[in-house]
């Protein structure tokens, strides 16, 4: 049974950033993005030291997923206080230590501010087989 909540940011006027981004994988990708999703859920911050990493943004993490594509969804914990939770906030990927779309941290924290303003602009996780 998983302990994190696993959430979406959802913004009415663009839709899902992270279902989106997440359509546009391979297969391949989807089926490792989708397993650590899960894993995040069951373990939270004790996932395996290095799988949620920081950013260099405050408050942005990226989940690191290895492959022939370097996936790097940007997430966030709650943003609510004592909530065992975490919200993805848009799809990324790393290249040649550089993220595409460029400045994905600083978009993906333009967007926590959006949700701290607006908390009902998230939705629990949308898995894309």
């Amino acid at each position: 049974m998983a302990k994190w909540t696993i959430y979406d940011y959802a913004d009415p006027e663009i839709g899902n950033p992270m279902h989106t981004w997440s359509e546009s994988l391979q297969k391949k990708e989807r089926a490792k993005l989708n397993s650590r999703i899960d894993a995040l859920a069951m373990h939270g911050t004790d996932l395996i030291p290095g799988l949620v990493a920081p950013t260099g943004t405050a408050s942005i993490f990226k989940l690191k997923i290895h492959g022939n594509v370097q996936l790097r969804p940007m997430l966030c914990e709650g943003p609510g206080r004592n909530e065992a939770a975490f919200t993805f906030l848009l799809g990324a990927i790393e290249v040649s230590s550089k993220y595409d779309p460029p400045g994905a941290p600083e978009v993906a924290a333009g967007l926590r501010e959006n949700l701290i303003r607006n908390p009902k602009w998230r939705r629990i996780h949308e898995r894309v087989a």
